[in-house]
């Protein structure tokens, strides 16, 4: 008898099966259980959503990997249409040993990989096996991590190009009010650790402590006369100590030399600073301007400076984007500087910033500076008790850091008669009053903040979304590359490069995007020079400025 002519029953041990045929028997109880198993597997399985079997041969292309409608082709279509070579990217290379990768599939990969929220070279790396948008995007290349990386290294300021293309891009479709824009900064973590970040103050307290052990160290050798194992552990202590205060003596003399005030030994140029609520960090300070009407970014710098220098140099470069003056714009009271005030009133741009808090009260508030009124054709102060308060003209230079401001003195000879001068001063020579040269500009931005206070309560909603995105959603608190701040410019400038992306791919009919792109890569690859920018006049806005002349390094 065979073993498929035997009757499956619930019995694995059928009666006409006796114990002397041991052979048979444990036969026909092995395929018995795995009839048994066949069985309940196969009603297991009915009852989920079962995938297709790993050996079979199917046959596809990598366009039919990818939807028509995955954002992947617009990132594609994007680098496309934008001219590699006047950006600043390196077309042209030496015939000599392996093809270099070209830079428009580099960045197709750091733009899909910002867009996603990697940043790390070596997790690039292995999406270009893995992922199959980013096969169908590098056509199936697979650079090396170190190549990936140095592209970002090598081209800060070809990417700050690529984000100045996507405002462009952004004014193309009607998305830059160019009437209203805010300022701030934030600050990005560098790679480098407070350890490894020294200051005078620090440096004189590690000396201090390394000539405490010294002393401590000769004691004990005192002690260990005669103790040759003991005096030779000592003097190794010694030796090294000697060696670290060396190292401290040389940061000091480096500091002593130069005009820096920090040293960062990891990130040359990164800085401790003040993040909030006195927590400090070794980072750099990224200085932004964001339009008004859909929260979009328009220019950025990355700096290792505190904020009371940097509206100026911010005014003037969103005066060279937009090619206009006929913007206000809005900043914290961080930037309120009389130097800042005056550069932005030689632009011709209006700004309202935040007026800070009296750094100094009188005994009586109501004798504060500010109800102090000036006479401008007198030159002259009334304070509140009715005295004028005069000067004798001359101008007195005021240190703060490295900046130099110029003063008037403005006093009189009646505080000393005065019955309410124990509220006014403690000054027993009485009141002391000083203007300085940027009072009027800064009287001006006063005025406005007054008359337009609805208006700059937009202020923090405009420029705070960008960086609550980028820091909180996306996770990019921190600087990738290290060693300069030019390499720092490279990932923050592709971080901006995507959240522009970001908000254009949100806010625009990706068939009307594609559309637009492919028709500025059918300019650039298949026209002249001389009809291309014939032709660019009815593909971009009037008031369109050249961004490529733009020094991004120099500020």
């Amino acid at each position: 008898m065979e073993l498929h002519d035997v009757k499956l029953s619930k019995n694995p041990f059928p009666f006409y099966y006796s114990f002397s045929q041991t052979k048979h028997r444990f036969y026909l109880v092995v395929w018995w259980f795995f009839r048994r198993f066949i069985a309940v597997k196969q009603a297991t399985m009915s009852k989920f959503i079962i995938g297709k079997d790993r050996n079979q041969t199917e046959f596809f292309c990598l366009e039919q990997t990818v939807d028509r409608d995955n954002i992947v082709r617009v990132i594609d279509l994007f680098v496309n249409s934008l001219s590699l070579k006047d950006l600043g990217f390196k077309t042209e290379f030496i015939e000599n040993g392996r093809p270099a990768y070209h830079p428009a599939d580099l960045l197709k990969l750091y733009l899909y990989g910002y867009l996603n929220r990697t940043r790390s070279s070596r997790d690039l790396e292995k999406e270009c096996s893995r992922n199959m948008e980013v096969i169908w995007l590098l056509k199936g290349l697979v650079p090396d991590h170190n190549t990936i990386a140095n592209f970002r290294k090598n081209n800060p300021r070809a990417i700050a190009r690529v984000f100045q293309s996507t405002v462009s891009l952004a004014n193309h479709f009607n998305l830059i009010g160019g009437k209203l824009v805010a300022g701030d900064s934030t600050k990005l973590r560098a790679q480098n650790s407070k350890k490894n970040n020294f200051n005078p103050a620090k440096i004189e307290r590690h000396i201090a402590y390394i000539d405490a052990k010294l002393l401590e160290y000769q004691s004990l050798l005192a002690q260990a006369d005669g103790d040759v194992i003991a005096q030779k552990e000592i003097q190794e202590k010694v030796i090294k100590s000697k060696n670290t205060k060396q190292k401290y003596q040389d940061y000091q003399k480096q500091i002593n030399d130069t005009s820096i005030t920090q040293i960062s030994t990891s990130d040359p140029d990164s800085r401790q600073m003040i993040t909030r609520n006195n927590i400090t960090e070794v980072a750099y300070n990224v200085q932004t301007v964001v339009d008004e009407k859909h929260n979009i970014p328009i220019d950025f710098k990355v700096t290792n400076q505190n904020d009371s220098k940097a509206m100026g140099g911010m005014l003037r470069r969103a005066k060279t984007i937009m090619g206009h003056t006929d913007f206000l714009a809005l900043y914290d009271k961080g930037y309120h500087t009389g130097s800042e005030f005056d550069y932005a009133n030689k632009l011709g741009i209006k700004v309202l910033v935040a007026i800070p808090d009296v750094a100094s009260h009188a005994p009586n508030t109501a004798f504060d500076v500010e109800y102090f009124v000036y006479d401008k054709a007198n030159d002259s102060l009334t304070c509140p008790a009715n005295e004028i308060l005069t000067t004798n003209g001359n101008w007195y230079s005021k240190v703060n850091g490295k900046s130099i401001t110029k003063m008037k003195h403005y006093k009189t000879s009646a505080c000393l008669s005065c019955n309410l001068m124990q509220q006014c001063t403690k000054n027993k020579r009485g009141r002391l009053i000083e203007r300085s040269q940027h009072a009027d500009v800064i009287l001006q931005n006063k005025i406005r903040i007054e008359q337009n206070k609805a208006l700059y309560r937009k202020r923090q909603a405009i420029v705070e979304h960008p960086y609550g995105i980028i820091k909180r959603q996306w996770d990019f608190y921190y600087i990738m590359t290290k060693k300069s701040i030019k390499h720092a410019s490279a990932d923050v400038g592709l971080i901006f490069i995507a959240f522009n992306l970001r908000r254009i791919f949100n806010l625009i009919d990706p068939n009307l995007m594609k559309k637009h792109l492919m028709m500025l890569d059918f300019v650039f690859d298949g026209f002249c020079d001389g009809f291309k920018a014939f032709l660019s006049q009815f593909i971009f806005f009037n008031k369109q400025v050249d961004f490529y002349k733009l020094d991004f390094d120099r500020g």
